[in-house]
This record gives structure tokens, sequence and C-alpha cells, in this order.
């Protein structure tokens, strides 16, 4: 089983985004909101996942993270960090432009654009990771 990401990681990219101390950026941070958002790709009742496909977990993340606004400041960011880290546990990675992703993470950040909406949009600009080395 791959790796869940967890609290740490949420205040590890917080802190890379806003360049600010864990110590400092814990007392401005509404830490069951981000735990909320960091559950819920893997959200499950009677043994039935909600979320099974890693492109739609991504997606969930992202959103939840950028919906729930844990952070005073980079949200969306630190949810693109994130959803990055789950594409590449599951072998995946984006290739949208950065102008695609900051139009579509504005949307879902401003519920513009639905969860399945934006799971869609990621399905269609993700892609295996390719190996540049010879075979």
């Amino acid at each position: 089983m791959l790796p869940v990401l967890g609290i740490e990681d949420f205040m590890l990219a917080a802190e890379a985004v806003l360049g600010i101390d864990t110590d400092r950026l814990i007392p401005v941070t509404k830490i069951p909101l981000a735990e909320s958002a960091l559950a819920a790709p893997y959200a499950s009742f009677g043994g039935h996942e909600f979320y099974k496909h890693p492109l739609q977990q991504a997606a969930v993340l992202a959103s939840r993270i950028m919906r729930n606004h844990p952070l005073p400041d980079g949200n969306k960011r630190v949810a693109f960090i994130l959803m990055t880290l789950h594409l590449e546990q599951h072998g995946q990675q984006l290739s949208a432009t950065p102008q695609d992703i900051d139009r579509t993470f504005r949307a879902v950040a401003a519920k513009q654009m639905t969860e399945d909406y934006f799971h869609i949009w990621l399905r269609s600009r993700t892609e295996p990771f390719s190996s540049n080395e010879p075979s």
C-alpha cells in the first residue's frame, strides 16, 4: 500500500510555499480542516471506498484543501503540491500548462468547478511517467 499524505506533509508543503517556519504556521492553521481534506480521498462506508481511482483521489484531495481553506494564504499552491505528490506516488504526472492549472485551481477554489468536473479535467491532463532511459 502506498503512503497516505498526512498533516506532516501538509505542514511541510505550507512551510515551503509560504516560507514560514511550521512552528509559526501551526497557530494560524485550521488543523481540523487540513486533516479533513487529507482524509477525504480515502473515505469509505461499510467497506465501500468512495474514491477508488488515484486520479479521483488526487482531485478530491486538492479540491478539499482549496475549499476548506485551512491556511490564511497559499491553499491553492499547497493543494497543487500535495496533488502532484499523490500523482507521483501512483506513477502519474500532470501535463497541463501553468496557465491552465492556474485557471482551473482558481475555478475550483471559487466553487465555479465541481469536484467531478475537476476529476475529468485532471484525467485529461495526466499521463504515466515517461522513462528517459533507453530500453
